[in-house]
């Protein structure tokens, strides 16, 4: 006799084993919605959220991750493990469009309609870019450098030509404008937030922006705590999707030892601000690697030049005589990077090594400072910030060498804030920091940095000769007459010395080995967005 088939007997076996596939695979699924979350390791905080105040790179970085700027350079993969930008592309950010007059003085801007504030949810409109550029003349900031500098003298230039339109009228042709306005500080910010917590001594909300942002970029702002950590969480709304990692939280390791360790540990994905020798060690720490990017950029001492001895143009050109060239490229970059030869990058367009008459020459050192009066040396103060190990690096070998022709020169170590603050105030006798070539241009570099009124002048210097050259760079179109004009400047700056050249740097960042996506920006910010985990 055939048995009957039992369907309750079937169900009673098959319940009980689903039940426990479903449990074993529960955490499948859940695993798999778990949010991808980068952990970056940084020196330390982030000083301010507000872009127009930023002279910190920390800052510049997370507002570049933050703010949507108005463009942003295209890029491509190099086949190396990264990309690296093309400044020659240049792509629609917070603004999609734009159309130039026939004569280049005037500009439309078509801005991204669609495109949301993160926190609070407003559309971005021609209002909140007006806003943005009454705001840079207003505080008369970074922001307002950026617009002086690309021809737009006044908010009388700027006009709203449609709910998501408007039209820039300069006063002189502005070849520099895509380069200033990818800036990321160059971004619209919610102009009815910014407002709301504008107060009767602070009309332009620069207290409360520089804890708080209002941006439309790939990231906001989700917590905050300072000397701890900032947790930013990925605009899901972004116009360009959003981005692979959920959240990006940047925790604050004092010791680039324990940032390094942390990394080889798999505790933080990113570590930044790591030594040569730290560098090195993590090439061959499994689960790791180590990216080297050439760039342009290049290590300075600047001499504070309104103040003894460095007001004495031979005692500066002196101490570039005993700068140890080979031993910093060779003991902090490990042979990566290049020997500096004059204020033009030897990657420069425009740079000549036939002008740059120094090398590491300690008896025409001497007698520089005999000349100069100084025959027994000298004792002098350099000032750096906190938290580079890189700087300190060459600063100690820059003491030994000096040491040498009786310059005695202190190592000031300073927090960051306190560092950037005295720069403009000119309060240091000497400082070293990295200067960045993220446009190849020494008419904008020039402009930036060495013209008697540059916004980066921290050397006090002034050669009314060298700003007419700069001032031509500035303006000419003419690729003959700008090659000429890029012989005087660095002919004038080469015998000036404002500012000493220890090396021409690669720039250098260890992340773990899942870590992809990398795009070396000119700036050296890391943008987040592009990352992923493989």
């Amino acid at each position: 006799m055939r048995s009957r088939f039992n369907f309750q007997h079937v169900l009673s076996i098959f319940i009980p084993v689903s039940l426990i596939l479903l449990a074993l695979l529960a955490p499948l699924q859940v695993r798999g919605q778990e949010e991808q979350v980068l952990v970056i390791a940084i020196s330390g905080d982030v000083e301010t959220l507000d872009p127009p105040f930023s002279r910190f790179q920390r800052s510049n970085e997370v507002n570049y991750n933050i703010y949507d700027q108005f463009f942003r350079y295209g890029w491509h993969d190099t086949g190396q493990g990264y990309s690296i930008t093309d400044i020659d592309v240049i792509e629609g950010a917070a603004v999609e469009s734009w159309e130039w007059s026939e004569d280049q003085l005037s500009i439309v801007l078509h801005i991204r309609e669609g495109t949301k504030f993160a926190k609070t949810g407003r559309e971005v409109t021609a209002d909140d870019f007006i806003y943005w550029f009454e705001r840079a003349y207003g505080t008369q900031s970074g922001t307002e450098w950026n617009c002086l500098t690309a021809n737009i003298r006044s908010m009388d230039q700027v006009k709203k030509t449609g709910d998501y339109e408007v039209t820039i009228n300069f006063s002189a042709p502005s070849p520099w404008f895509f380069y200033l306005f990818r800036d990321q500080s160059q971004a619209p910010m919610d102009a009815i937030e910014a407002q709301a917590h504008a107060e009767s001594d602070d009309p332009w909300a620069t207290r409360w922006l520089a804890k708080n942002d209002v941006g439309s970029g790939e990231f906001y702002v989700e917590s905050w705590e300072p000397g701890v950590e900032m947790v930013l969480r990925a605009n899901p709304d972004y116009w360009d999707g959003p981005a692979f990692f959920d959240q990006v939280i940047l925790r604050i390791v004092p010791s680039s030892a324990d940032r390094a360790l942390l990394l080889q540990q798999g505790e933080v994905d990113i570590a930044r601000d790591l030594s040569a020798d730290e560098l090195s060690f993590l090439r061959e720490a499994e689960g790791v690697k180590v990216l080297s990017v050439p760039t342009r950029n290049q290590m300075i001492l600047g001499f504070n030049v309104q103040k003894a001895p460095f007001d004495n143009k031979l005692v500066r050109q002196a101490l570039t005589y005993a700068v140890p060239y080979e031993d910093i490229l060779n003991g902090v970059f490990k042979g990566n990077g290049l020997i500096p030869e004059g204020p033009i990058p030897v990657q420069g367009q425009l740079h000549d090594s036939s002008l740059w008459p120094y090398s590491f020459d300690l008896d025409k050192a001497r007698q520089l400072l005999t000349e100069a009066g100084y025959a027994n040396g000298f004792e002098f103060t350099l000032d750096i910030a906190q938290g580079d190990p890189t700087v300190e690096q060459i600063a100690i070998l820059l003491k030994d060498a000096f040491s040498q022709i009786g310059v005695d020169m202190t190592i000031n170590r300073q927090p960051s804030a306190v560092f950037a603050e005295q720069l403009g105030t000119l309060e240091h006798q000497a400082w070293m920091r990295d200067l960045l070539w993220y446009v190849d241009d020494p008419g904008y570099t020039g402009v930036l940095f060495f013209r008697t009124e540059a916004v980066a002048n921290w050397m006090g210097y002034s050669n009314p000769e060298l700003d007419a050259v700069i001032d031509e760079l500035a303006a000419t179109l003419d690729p003959e007459r700008k090659a000429e004009l890029a012989q005087e400047y660095q002919r004038i700056l080469i015998d000036d010395a404002p500012v000493l050249y220890a090396a021409e740097m690669p720039f250098e960042i260890a992340m773990r080995e899942d870590i992809q996506g990398y795009v070396q920006l000119p700036d050296n910010l890391l943008w987040y967005y592009p990352l992923y985990r493989e």
